[in-house]
């Protein structure tokens, strides 16, 4: 070794020696950078290669979309959707089956709008919860997310896991659950959410909800109510259609956001077992509240203990309602009515205003809120002071598709500059009218049932699986099994007074 290094000093002066060693390292950078470039131009065709995939993938659904919007049915639209957005399977006997029953479904939506029903939606996040303990006083509960999945029916659970590992199923997915939600995200991008509203699963999803106008998807846009919002797109999940239908929005919004699915997922099984709501209070997982109860909702607790339901007239519930609701309803009524050839017509659930045979406005009551549908179009106050909500995104046929709450005196100025607008369009003059006091004292529910303007319903078992009751599974003890058991000749007893309901269902 020390021989060799003699040799090549004495043939090598060390100026040519310092030469070689120099060349020998840029040899040696070349060939790394070649290999790096080499490494960085594969690495950039196959990302290449991604994105035009995934962009004639997203180019394929709006496609699609638009196909639907057109009235395309959707096996013609020229698109189904590849093996990594999911193959569904459905045979087609089963989807005409299905398209027939999405039809029905929409006709009944449609004919539920034209009573303006639809105005509820923001009530859900304020419904009482609420139970009766063993002295028979009525408490109010908060359930948490968890809380509602716990105790909700196998159907919805079900649905659940399905989705849920449909959507961890893509790459570098992430769960997290609030006490309200439960949100999907992959980094700092938050894809998906879950709510539960009621007894039904709602997936909210990160994209434009107007992009869905015109087809199969009925969505609600939240935007309508926050601007803020993240995930603005909600989506109903109350079938296994529906549940078929959200995975595919799943994929356009995955679409968008250019991710994929990883094959190799393993399923989990994300069902959980029922818990009472005792053992939910002592997790941390239920609320105890301490807030007032109204007495008409103590009533409904209550009855519904005793497999009772009070369906409420609209002048029933503008009776029972307080005193600041029966102000904003006296002043509005007087102001409709104060327009020229205005006319006022009561069913049971609306107060109709018409002019010329035809609606102008509706009130409807949903929760503590007075709210005024108004036949005008609500496009035009996207970003306006008026906060109002689009009934017509949901059903097209409704007459007075702009909804506007009112909760508060300033919004009860809104109101008026809204009805003034709308008047005006149609050329209907103002009038001098004297005032009239609407407010009404309050009569009990035992009154209102004997005057026919609230409806006594016994439910039966099925009934009172899909009533909107409050949970009663015996907390402190709770109802006994007894009251839970089913009456063979349940259904409907109206014109009844509330003691011989009670004692009927006893």
């Amino acid at each position: 070794m020390v021989n060799n290094w003699f040799i090549s000093a004495g043939l090598f002066s060390p100026g040519q020696i310092a030469a070689i060693v120099i060349v020998s390292v840029l040899l040696a950078a070349a060939v790394g950078v070649n290999i790096w470039l080499i490494f960085l131009i594969r690495k950039r065709g196959a990302h290449k290669m991604y994105n035009e995939q995934m962009n004639k993938q997203r180019e394929a659904l709006m496609n699609r979309l638009a196909a639907m919007r057109a009235g395309a049915p959707a096996e013609r639209s020229g698109f189904t959707f590849p093996m990594m957005f999911g193959a569904y399977g459905k045979d087609e006997e089963k989807a005409k089956a299905e398209e027939a029953a999405e039809a029905a479904e929409i006709a009944e939506e449609e004919k539920i709008a034209e009573t303006a029903d639809e105005a509820d939606e923001d009530e859900e996040e304020d419904l009482l919860d609420l139970e009766i303990v063993e002295n028979g006083r009525v408490v109010r509960y908060d359930r948490s997310y968890t809380a509602r999945i716990i105790q909700s029916d196998n159907d919805l659970k079900g649905r659940y896991s399905e989705l849920k590992n449909y959507i961890m199923s893509y790459k570098g997915m992430r769960s997290r659950i609030s006490w309200k939600k439960e949100i999907f995200h992959i980094g700092r991008k938050n894809i998906a959410s879950f709510v539960v509203r009621g007894k039904t699963l709602c997936i909210c999803l990160a994209t434009d909800p107007k992009m869905f106008d015109g087809t199969k998807y009925k969505v609600d846009d939240l935007s309508l109510r926050s601007k803020k919002n993240k995930m603005p797109c909600r989506f109903r999940i109350t079938s296994d259609r529906k549940t078929y239908y959200a995975k595919e929005l799943v994929d356009i919004v995955a679409a968008g956001f250019g991710i994929d699915r990883t094959l190799t997922y393993t399923p989990q099984d994300y069902t959980l077992p029922y818990k009472s709501t005792e053992a939910l209070v002592k997790r941390r997982l239920i609320k105890v509240l301490g807030d007032s109860i109204p007495d008409f909702a103590k009533e409904d607790a209550l009855a519904a203990a005793k497999r009772i339901h009070y369906n409420r007239s609209f002048e029933a519930r503008i009776i029972q309602c307080d005193e600041e609701l029966k102000g904003y309803y006296s002043t509005l009524k007087n102001y409709l009515l104060s327009y020229s050839g205005v006319s006022v017509n009561n069913t049971w659930k609306k107060e109709t205003y018409t002019a010329n045979k035809r609606v102008y406005a509706v009130f409807v009551i949903r929760g503590k809120t007075l709210c005024l549908c108004l036949a005008l179009d609500p496009q035009q106050f996207v970003g306006t002071k008026y906060n109002v909500e689009n009934l017509g995104a949901r059903v097209k046929n409704t007459k007075t598709p702009t909804l506007f709450r009112v909760k508060s005196a300033r919004k009860i100025n809104y109101a008026k500059q809204l009805i003034d607008k709308m008047f005006a369009e149609t050329g209907i003059p103002k009038t001098e009218r004297q005032d009239v006091n609407y407010v009404v004292p309050f009569t009990s529910t035992d009154t209102l049932v004997r005057r026919g303007l609230i409806k006594v319903v016994t439910l039966s078992k099925k009934k009172e699986e899909n009533a909107d009751v409050p949970y009663t599974d015996g907390f402190a003890g709770g109802v006994s099994e007894s009251a839970r058991q089913t009456d063979d000749n349940g259904g409907v007893q109206s014109e009844q007074s509330v003691a011989e309901a009670a004692a009927t269902a006893e």
